[in-house]
């Protein structure tokens, strides 16, 4: 068995990430959770991260599936080739399938009338480090008025995450990637090439390293791509890291907890890499020699997810 663990840090500047339910009158809310001390955190659901892993995969120029207004896959041209012909939940052509459409390979799906698979990629939701601080960005909703000279459109608050990190963790089964698999037994059928498997693990590893979304990036254009990871290659599904990442409020990052947790999970680890973006901790330096000092140098986060790819035999 072989799971990709990727475990990564994003600085967020000014932004509206992941859009909650109306809390009424003219507020529009972001998502929050709430510890038991009372403090909230700001957080991007697993849902609203696979639709920007997906959409960033598109901008690669990998083609995902689109939805009809049945709520089924709409494959475009290739729907006659693909679905059975009473569009059942057999298709006619899984391979094809498979082949054209990264997102129904990695992401799985459930057909409305039956036949689902399993995502091999799992997401956990992005989590602020640090707690909301109940900041506010402004928008006006213009009303049409005859007499242009009168005041017209309503003020909405809109809530900002600030000056904050996120951690996310992103679980890769990467032998259920371009197999069918059996949900009862584990047996498999391999639809894909060795080649095209490895070419679907390397480009969504591209597609992490540009990872972008997000809601109102008309107006809070945000990167959330990974600024400090630590790749790993191991043979168990477990993210044993999610609770591995502390920062201070002068922005430094502990190194001891992530340490600790590499050294306990050592038995089930292959590879191991650590990946970093300058100009983002105050304790940079401390954090590349407390690493270097259990015999991992620090890289840049491109190499260290490069790390992970698949190479050609």
């Amino acid at each position: 068995m072989r799971f990709l663990n990727i475990a990564y840090i994003s600085k967020v500047n000014i932004a509206s990430l992941n859009g909650s339910e109306g809390t009424g009158g003219n507020i529009v809310a972001i998502k929050k959770i709430t510890n038991n001390q009372g403090d909230e955190f700001a957080y991007i659901s697993g849902q609203a991260q696979r639709r920007y892993l997906k959409e960033t995969l598109r901008q690669l120029g990998e083609n995902i599936s689109a939805v009809n207004e049945k709520g089924e896959p709409d494959f475009g041209e290739y729907n006659a080739k693909i679905y059975a012909s009473d569009k059942s939940e057999k298709f006619k052509d899984v391979e094809l399938m498979y082949k054209n459409f990264c997102d129904l390979d990695l992401f799985g799906y459930m057909m409305p009338k039956g036949g689902r698979r399993w995502s091999p990629v799992k997401v956990a939701p992005m989590l602020s480090i640090l707690p909301y601080k109940g900041e506010y960005d402004y928008l006006t909703r213009k009303q049409a008025v005859k007499d242009e000279t009168k005041k017209s459109g309503n003020i909405v608050q809109v809530e900002i995450d600030t000056l904050n990190f996120m951690r996310g963790n992103i679980l890769i089964d990467a032998d259920k990637i371009g197999k069918e698999i059996n949900e009862y037994n584990y047996e498999f059928n391999q639809i894909l090439s060795d080649e095209d498997i490895n070419h679907r693990i390397n480009i969504l590893i591209e597609a992490i390293k540009v990872f972008n979304g997000g809601a109102k990036q008309s107006r809070h254009l945000e990167d959330i791509s990974p600024k400090f990871v630590i790749a790993i290659s191991q043979r168990a599904g477990n993210p044993f890291l999610l609770n591995a990442f502390k920062i201070d409020k002068y922005n430094n990052l502990e190194a001891k907890p992530m340490i600790e947790a590499i050294k306990e999970n050592s038995d089930y680890i292959e590879s191991k890499a650590i990946g970093l973006t300058t100009n983002i901790f105050q304790n940079e330096e401390e954090i590349k020699n407390k690493f270097q000092e259990m015999g991992v140098e620090v890289i840049s986060v491109s190499q260290a997810l490069d790390t992970l790819k698949k190479k050609r035999e």
